[in-house]
């Protein structure tokens, strides 16, 4: 990784590099060529100024005839010739006879200048108008160039100096960027060997965010939040293995010892048929506890096969309540609903949740007391229906682990139930995308909310619940 860095960080460099140099380059091009043709257009305002005069012909001759005999020769001068409307030259500087030809100058009336690359050098050439009362009347105009090599020898100069300082970049990039980049990765490694030093046994190790820079503070914020969730998942699984492991072992111990028992002596029909009996009873124990772990297994896997249906919710309540309606009135419980709503949900998933709720109730519920179901819409369409009984009510320490497998709440010197009854009412809320919440007050009752979403496809919007 830090290679593949180190290599775009070069590579960065050397295309920002070249795109600065490039343009500054063009621009000092542009810049010459400007300063040339301002030049050219300077010469031409003089030349037009000293022919106005009455011996600005004559001047201009003596120059001429001076730099011909080597007093006043130059090797960067301008080049100028006054020729007639037939071409024949009037005066001409001595560099320019042949050098450049009359042909390679713009045509009369083209004012703009024009390069020409001859065996003597780069010119830059112009043909200008005379516009002095002499040189009109004799159709006379001005043919002017500049030579150009001290100009391109100026570009090859800073052409060289960009090409060195392009390798003198790239050669400072490399080792700079292998600097940079190792330098930048060092709290990612960091990262990671603390990452590495968490195992099974150190899930309660968190991050100090203060030991890496800024920019990596919500990562490692989000990995000790991780972190936190492992840790309980990793505790949950670890009780969930050992009541499970308990729950086996009781019915399966229970039979053993009857089975013992029976085969310590002869015993009578009626004997034997009194232990197959009891053998029977922890048989349908281990079978519930079975097909409930299976239930829960499937649960997380089998969202996509169930039946959804708008469900007339006092309808399918009121199904249940009758169910139950006369082991609660053999309790002395009053089991009441005042249900009225409707929602999407699997009927048979629904009947099983509200059943397990139900008989929680009732269980838990002394004589006397009072099982209410009741239900609620809100503005999004969503849904709850609660179950609410006055019995013993639960302890807010055990609330977040209420719906966990295999928690149960000490009552008296026994734990009831298996433990699996609240957790496959979670599943199915989870499969039907909803939630499932329980408020309690010791000595005043409980009250277990479904939290059903608009429809089944949408996720049901979280609650600030106490």
């Amino acid at each position: 990784m830090a290679h593949n860095l180190a290599v775009l960080y070069i590579i960065s460099i050397l295309v920002g590099f070249t795109l600065c140099a490039s343009l500054l380059y063009f621009k000092l091009v542009q810049h010459i060529n400007d300063s040339g043709a301002e030049q050219l257009q300077a010469e031409i305002t003089s030349v037009r100024a000293l022919l106005s005069t009455p011996a600005g012909l004559n001047a201009i001759k003596q120059m001429m005839a001076a730099e011909a005999r080597g007093e006043d020769a130059t090797t960067n001068c301008i080049l100028m010739r006054v020729v007639d409307r037939e071409g024949e030259v009037i005066v001409d500087c001595p560099n320019l006879r042949g050098t450049v030809p009359d042909s390679a100058f713009p045509p009369a009336g083209d004012t703009r200048a024009r390069k020409y690359q001859g065996r003597a050098g780069d010119f830059l050439l112009r043909t200008a108008k005379l516009s002095d009362p002499v040189s009109e009347a004799r159709g006379w105009r001005l043919l002017i160039g500049l030579d150009l090599a001290e100009h391109n020898k100026l570009i090859n100069v800073y052409r060289t100096y960009l090409v060195l300082f392009g390798l003198g970049a790239f050669l400072f990039a490399i080792p700079s960027s292998y600097v940079v980049v190792r330098r930048g990765l060092k709290p990612l490694d960091d990262f990671c060997n603390s990452i590495k030093n968490i195992t099974g046994s150190r899930l309660s190790t968190r991050l100090e965010a203060e030991s890496f820079p800024t920019e990596m503070h919500p990562v490692v914020d989000a990995v000790n939040a991780m972190m936190v969730r492992l840790e309980s998942s990793f505790q949950r699984l670890s009780h969930y293995s050992g009541n499970l492991a308990h729950e086996l072992r009781t019915p399966i111990n229970n039979m053993m010892l009857e089975a013992e028992i029976a085969l310590s002596q002869e015993r009578t029909p009626q004997e034997y048929q009194e232990i197959i009996s009891s053998s029977l009873t922890e048989y349908e124990r281990l079978a519930a506890v079975i097909d409930k772990l299976l239930f829960l297994a499937r649960a997380d896997n089998e969202k996509n096969d169930l039946m959804f249906e708008r469900l007339d919710a006092g309808a399918e309540v009121e199904e249940v309540v009758d169910y139950f309606s006369e082991e609660a009135g053999a309790a002395g419980i009053s089991l009441v609903s005042y249900v009225e709503a409707s929602f999407w949900g699997d009927r048979t998933l629904f009947r099983r949740a509200l059943s397990n709720l139900i008989s929680n109730a009732l269980t838990y519920t002394p004589a006397g007391g009072e099982v209410t179901i009741f239900s609620s819409e809100g503005s999004n369409g969503e849904v709850e229906i609660s179950v609410a009984d006055t019995g013993c009510g639960i302890y807010s320490e055990h609330l977040p682990f209420l719906f966990d497998r295999f928690y149960r709440v000490k009552s008296g010197s026994q734990h009831r139930g298996t433990g699996l009854g609240l957790a496959i009412v979670k599943a199915i809320m989870e499969m039907h995308n909803g939630d499932a919440s329980a408020w309690s007050r010791p000595g005043h009752g409980t009250t277990v909310t479904l939290h059903f979403p608009p429809h089944p496809s949408l996720q049901a919007p979280p609650d600030e619940r106490e």
